[in-house]
């Protein structure tokens, strides 16, 4: 498998919609990832059981904005902070109802929110591009950033140009807020 290949410190990610503490380690075991990035409703039960059978386990979850729920996040961030290690922020899509992968930006000051409220690290995902990338690391102040649909070319691909771009473009901005 070529996960199981890679030499630390590189490691595969599984990205799931998985729910379930016992699936969600059991996938992740058998795909030999090290880290899990949970996109899925997981309860805040199923939270402290993964890290309860896998304390080994990276664990980042997903914080997917809305318009309106800034207060329900900033609850799920107090009540599941002990049983995660990283959060990522997204964007919800309210045509399509898609959470993340959208191309879409959400409100930056409730990400900068967040990150003012969690004792963990979060990386900031959600219509990031070269273009914006550095105004939203000034803004937010995230420990990271994500971009996926902001990086594609024409074809669907990711673009050489714009990767290399949004790196220097952010590497830029977190040396700039240190």
């Amino acid at each position: 498998m070529i996960i199981e290949g890679l030499d630390a410190p590189h490691a595969g990610v599984l990205i799931s919609y998985l729910t379930d503490a016992e699936e969600i380690s059991d996938f992740c075991r058998e795909l030999g990832v090290v880290a899990v990035q949970l996109h899925g409703d997981v309860e805040t039960g199923q939270l402290r059981r993964l890290k309860e059978i896998r304390p080994d386990l990276f664990v980042l979850k997903s914080l997917v904005v809305k318009q309106d729920n800034a207060e329900e996040l900033l609850r799920l961030v107090d009540d599941t902070h002990a049983f995660v290690d990283m959060y990522i922020t997204d964007t919800f899509d309210p045509r399509t109802g898609a959470k993340g992968a959208t191309g879409l930006t959400h409100d930056w000051n409730v990400s900068a929110e967040l990150v003012r409220r969690s004792p963990k690290p979060l990386m900031m995902a959600g219509g990031l591009h070269p273009e914006n990338v550095g105004d939203a690391i000034r803004a937010v102040r995230p420990a990271a950033v994500d971009a996926h649909t902001g990086l594609e070319g024409p074809d669907g691909r990711k673009d050489r140009a714009k990767v290399a771009k949004f790196v220097a473009e952010a590497r830029r901005a977190f040396d700039e807020i240190g």
